[in-house]
C-alpha cells in the first residue's frame, strides 16, 4: 500500500513538532540559554523535515514488509460488471476479509 505526499509530510511535520521540542528543552537544560535553544530548534527543524520526508519516501518504495492488497492479482482489463462482483466476493471470504 503506498502513501500520499501529503500523508508524508504531515507525519514528518508531527514528528518533528515533538522531537524539536524535546532537542530545545535539552539545550535549555544544558546550556540555561533560551535564545540558543530556539536557535537550534529553528535549524533541526528544518533540516531534519526535509530528511525525514526523504526517508519515508525512500522506504514507501521498498516492498519489504509491507501487506499486499487482497484484489491486487485480479487482473482488471476492461470495467467491472455486476458478475465480476461475485469473484470479488469469493475472493476476499477466500482470504478471511469477509
Amino acid at each position: 500500500m503506498r502513501e500520499f505526499h501529503k500523508r508524508s509530510v504531515v507525519k514528518a511535520i508531527c514528528w518533528r513538532a515533538l522531537a524539536t521540542l524535546t532537542t530545545m528543552a535539552v539545550v535549555f537544560l544544558f546550556t540555561k540559554q533560551l535564545t540558543l535553544a530556539f536557535e537550534i530548534g529553528a535549524v533541526e527543524v528544518v533540516v531534519k523535515i526535509l530528511l525525514y520526508y526523504g526517508h519515508e519516501r525512500l522506504w514507501n518504495r521498498i516492498g519489504w514488509g509491507k501487506l499486499q492488497h487482497p484484489l491486487a492479482a485480479l487482473a482488471v482489463t476492461r470495467e467491472l460488471e455486476p458478475e465480476h462482483m461475485d469473484e470479488i466476493e469469493a475472493r476476499l471470504r477466500e482470504l478471511g476479509y469477509l
